[in-house]
């Protein structure tokens, strides 16, 4: 190998690893929290995508399966239809509730009482992953499963209620 060519291998190495660095030093930088002064006392904001990992992590799993098709066997359209509505309801609550909690527009509280709601969800997630992991359903798991996919479905509705 030539020295240019050595010359040339290093350069894109190394511009490879400082793209890197910038990429995860950024991504750092954007998920730092920072503290804020509301009416109902300080707070330190929140990243969604840690607010994601603490209460939903098992909601992204569900819908991932939802997305696949894969479930018109375990579940009938109009439940899968509900389901599906629900998961996107719900994510779209999730970013407006981070984004309300860091302005200050939902008090401590508020959001206390959603993060309950939906750490609820995320565990009407885990069983309901787990129900449709099994290759087959018996008539009792299908009843149970419709019943999960229900429960899911109402604390959705009850974060627009809230």
């Amino acid at each position: 190998m030539s020295k240019n060519s050595k010359t040339i291998w290093l350069m894109s190495i190394g511009a490879v690893v400082l793209l890197a660095l910038v990429w995860v030093g950024r991504d750092l930088f954007l998920s730092r929290s920072g503290d804020i002064k509301c009416e109902d006392g300080p707070r330190r904001t929140i990243d969604i995508r840690d607010f994601i990992t603490q209460y939903s992590a098992y909601a992204v799993e569900l819908e991932a399966a939802v997305s696949d098709k894969k479930l018109t066997a375990k579940l009938n359209p109009v439940q899968l239809q509900q389901l599906s509505e629900s998961l996107q309801n719900a994510n779209e609550f999730r970013k407006f509730l981070v984004a309300g909690y860091n302005a200050c527009a939902v008090s401590k509280t508020q959001y206390a009482g959603y993060g309950a709601t939906f750490q609820a969800m995320d565990s009407l997630s885990r069983q309901i992953n787990t129900a449709l992991s099994k290759p087959e359903l018996n008539p009792q798991e299908k009843t149970d499963l419709a019943n999960l996919v229900k429960q899911y479905i109402n604390l959705s509705q009850q974060l627009a209620q809230k």
